[in-house]
């Protein structure tokens, strides 16, 4: 429960502060006063969008600050302690700052938050309704919930959220199990395409090295052939060779060591140089008999390392790192033959797992059909009792059609989720021969609350009340009778939550256990918006203001007087 309002420089509110207290507080006064700017604050304050033009004229910033009674086993405390917040004494005190460049600045506790936190947070203790902005609006999901509450359906859809929470599992696993056995099947492929390439090209060690020195080789062959042949005619061949001129010098050298015997030495010079030569004609000659030159052999060789270099381009290894990886190819490719893994148990599962959320689906939705009808009776009843007459709610239930959908049904798939495959929408009509549409674009301000707070009295004994329900204007139009009921259902409601009422009903108001009266006062040239809580006299004559008017009657102030006493207890 909110157990201390504070409001500064929020348009007409100077400063207002207000000290709430369990039950149901009803807040009065004269049109324009300034009643709904309370409930708008503590929208503002619970995560809604208000904008800068709040800012109270002159003024910065707005500064709006409650502090809130959470109970430790409350949904709201528990989504503050996953948030990190820290909550002391089962209370929090959460503040918010709108500037006037559009900046915010927003506390909970001693922690600074965002708006997401406060309208989180927000959502879990109470339902704002006002003419102009609802903090929780009639969403989809929220009139499914109404539904199934009403139904009694808890225990079957939380059976359904079990079931889809295990079929998403196994449906992941099996994506994930396909994404693998396509990774899978693509490596098995690569490793199956690097050994076929290293098989086919069937290297050798040392091959390339060799091959690469038998080119050189070939290259030069003809050039080789042609020099020995060279060689061998200046040495031998020629007629004027070099052995056979040794033989001419040899004759001169004979003559002159007949005339000088001791020169013999120069004709033993010349054997040796002689025999020398003829050594180096015939290693010449050898050569050249075993030199083997052939350009179809060139070109094999040629070939053969192109297709060496292309091989290893195309499988980025060298010819050692082929000769090495060919095993440990082979090996990887044994073991993703081998990894067959589960897919088939997987799919399996899968399809288990969908065939029993089905099942529990089906049982959900043909449940809730059964228990629209009695709902839509029950509602038109309530609906009535708060001066809805005419009025008419209907439950709109239809499956979503999608092409990624798990549920298949003829020839369409529908979405499957948490809650099952139905998707529910209120649509609502105030009056008989008109065609219900939906509540979201048709129903006022005034007719949303009242349709909430007709679920609210239908659902309050299947389920708890929020524990902070703001209302504003719900009455509008309403008196007599029609009032005097209204006021009762909000009476018994605040027994079990907090209501904060924006009234114009003397019948609604007096029902209240706290009465706070707005309005507006000129201070210092400057309107603003002033509020104080009223005692029992104080309480009869306000009441007899909304009956008569300011200058009410002795009759009127005696009506207040017996809408008091008759106050439900």
């Amino acid at each position: 429960m909110i157990t201390n309002l504070y409001i500064r420089d929020f348009a007409l509110i100077e400063s207002l502060e207000i000290p709430f207290q369990n039950g149901m507080t009803v807040l009065t006064g004269e049109s324009g006063s300034g009643k709904s700017l309370v409930l708008d604050a503590l929208s503002s304050l619970f995560g809604s969008k208000c904008g800068t033009g709040n800012i109270r004229t002159g003024k910065e910033k707005y500064f709006l600050q409650a502090m809130l009674s959470i109970p430790k086993d409350s949904p709201a405390f528990f989504y503050l302690v996953e948030q990190g917040f820290r909550v002391e004494a089962d209370e929090v005190l959460i503040s918010k700052e709108l500037y006037r460049d559009g900046k915010s600045r927003v506390k909970i506790g001693d922690s600074l938050a965002s708006l997401t936190h406060l309208r989180e947070l927000g959502k879990r203790i109470a339902e704002i309704h006002t003419q102009n902005e609802q903090l929780i609006l009639l969403e989809k999901n929220h009139q499914l919930e109404y539904l199934d509450k009403f139904g009694n359906l808890e225990g079957l859809k939380s059976d359904c959220k079990t079931a889809f929470r295990s079929y998403q599992l196994w449906k992941e696993k099996a994506n994930q199990s396909f994404l693998a056995e396509k990774e899978l099947e693509q490596k098995k492929q690569n490793l199956e395409f690097q050994i076929l390439e290293i098989e086919k090209l069937s290297p050798k060690e040392g091959e390339e090295e060799a091959l690469i020195e038998e080119e050189k080789f070939l290259t030069s062959g003809e050039k080789l052939a042609d020099l020995y042949r060279s060689i061998l005619e200046e040495t031998c061949d020629k007629d004027d060779s070099l052995l056979r001129r040794f033989s001419f010098l040899e004759s001169l050298l004979q003559k002159i060591v007949v005339i000088q015997p001791d020169k013999q030495v120069l004709i033993d010079s010349l054997q040796d140089m002689k025999e020398l030569l003829v050594s180096i004609k015939d290693d010449i000659r050898d050569e050249e008999e075993e030199l083997f030159f052939s350009p179809e052999r060139l070109d094999m060789v040629q070939a053969r390392l192109q297709e060496l270099q292309k091989a290893k381009k195309k499988l980025g290894l060298s010819i050692p790192e082929m000769l090495q990886s060919i095993q440990e190819l082979k090996s990887d490719l044994e073991k993703c033959e081998e990894k067959v893994g589960n897919k088939d148990q997987i799919l399996l599962k899968k399809k288990e797992s969908l065939d029993h959320l089905k099942s529990i689906a089906f049982q959900l939705s043909k449940t809730r059909r059964n228990c629209i009808q009695a709902f839509e009776d029950e509602m038109q009843k309530e609906m009535s009792d708060l001066g809805l007459e005419g009025s008419r709610l209907q439950v709109v239930l239809r499956w979503e059609e999608s092409p990624d959908g798990d549920v298949e049904e003829g020839s369409k798939l529908f979405y499957m989720g948490e809650s099952g495959l139905d998707q529910i929408e209120f649509y609502f009509t105030a009056n008989l021969g008109e065609k219900p549409r939906p509540l979201r674009k048709v129903a006022s301000g005034g007719e949303l609350s009242r349709v909430m707070l007709a679920l609210r009295s239908l659902l309050g004994k299947h389920s708890p009340a929020p524990k902070i329900l703001v209302l504003d204007e719900i009455d509008t139009g309403l008196g007599g009778e029609t009032g005097v009921t209204l006021g009762k259902k909000l009476k018994k409601l605040s027994r079990s939550s907090q209501i904060l009422l924006v009234t114009h009903t003397q019948q609604v108001a007096s029902q209240g256990d706290h009465h706070f009266r707005v309005e507006k006062a000129l201070e210092g040239g400057r309107t603003q918006t002033l509020g104080r809580f009223l005692e029992e006299e104080e309480r009869k004559k306000e009441l007899a203001r909304m009956i008569g008017g300011k200058r009410y009657s002795e009759n009127a102030f005696l009506a207040a007087s017996d809408l008091l006493n008759r106050k439900a207890v």
